[in-house]
């Protein structure tokens, strides 16, 4: 950086600086909230006027080349700072967005979390009546009692939910990257299908679209299952919504699934490791539709129709 000195001061003032001097010194008094001691206080006065009295009067005398690249400069220097200023505000706004992921809700300082971990399963009534179905390893944050004219809940995972219907308190249910909304009905939501979100109504009727960008949403009814993609696109199916839900009542519902993609829900639904030594047994197919079942019973059955042993030791589990 350019040192600022007497000397200098007064080449600006005689209008002797070069370009680079001349953005130097101006920089210099525009930022100088508090005059330097060592320089003369009618001078930097002076020269100040001098400055803002350029920008409206000289554009047509003498000094106009280093005058009006100057303004230019200026111009240019305001406008990076407009842009600056609004990306700023827009950056900053879009991280409080999704760092608080409950922004409908007034008072996010008094939400209780609710978790389950890897093996469990847990059902929760809430204020108003309405019961989450948590399955494992889901973070649910709702107050502890609803207040205002929203019901509001924050979802990271796996839940089912039955919403108590409320036509003047619309329910919302918000996730990292989705935003759902209902008066009363229930419905099912999936964060963890590696990076998207999955909803499924089993009654009712759903608004469902991404968080911050209410042009992008889809309504739904029973038996349809929409999809926010990592890309930002909602994809919409029918389906068979009572046996895609079948977890919530602990039916284990898997249909043409091979070993392997058995294998990696029965680790988190039982919170065990599943190891094959006979690794062709990972591409075979199976169905299962099981109500209730143990551990053991999932095994026996896979077993039977794969005509395999396994041992179980502990939390480990070897498939022969």
């Amino acid at each position: 950086m350019m040192k600022i000195t007497p000397e200098l001061l007064e080449k600006y003032d005689a209008g002797k600086c070069t370009v680079e001097e001349k953005i130097a010194v101006e920089q210099w008094l525009n930022s100088t909230e508090k005059e330097d001691t060592r320089y003369s206080p009618s001078l930097i006065q002076k020269l100040k006027e001098s400055i803002w009295g350029s920008l409206s009067e000289n554009i047509g005398d003498g000094r106009t080349t280093t005058t009006r690249l100057h303004i230019r400069m200026m111009r240019y220097a305001a406008a990076a700072i407009i842009l600056f200023t609004v990306g700023f505000l827009a950056y900053n706004y879009a991280r409080k967005e999704s760092q608080s992921p409950v922004s409908g809700l007034v008072n996010f300082e008094n939400l209780k979390t609710i978790e389950t971990r890897r093996g469990e399963k847990r059902t929760v009534t809430l204020s108003d009546g309405s019961t989450i179905r948590m399955n494992y390893e889901t973070e649910i944050r709702v107050p502890e009692r609803f207040e205002g004219g929203e019901r509001v809940a924050y979802l990271t995972g796996h839940a089912h939910f039955d919403v108590a219907r409320d036509t003047e308190r619309p329910f919302i249910i918000y996730t990292k990257d989705s935003k759902t909304q209902v008066l009363g009905t229930s419905f099912d939501i999936n964060t963890k299908v590696e990076g998207d979100t999955e909803i499924i109504v089993t009654s009712g009727k759903v608004t469902f679209a991404e968080k911050g960008h209410l042009d992008n949403q889809v309504t739904l009814i029973v038996n349809d299952r929409a999809v926010l993609n990592s890309d930002k696109n909602i994809e919409t199916t029918e389906v068979d919504a009572l046996e895609l839900t079948a977890w919530k009542d602990n039916r284990l519902v898997l249909d043409d699934k091979t070993l392997k993609e058995i294998i990696e829900v029965l680790e988190p639904w039982y919170d065990v490791r599943i190891s094959v030594e006979n690794k062709k047994l990972l591409t075979e197919s199976f169905n299962l539709n099981l109500n209730n079942p143990s551990l053991k019973g999932v095994l026996d059955r896979l077993g039977f129709m794969g005509d395999f042993d396994y041992q179980i030791d502990g939390k480990k589990v070897v498939i022969l």
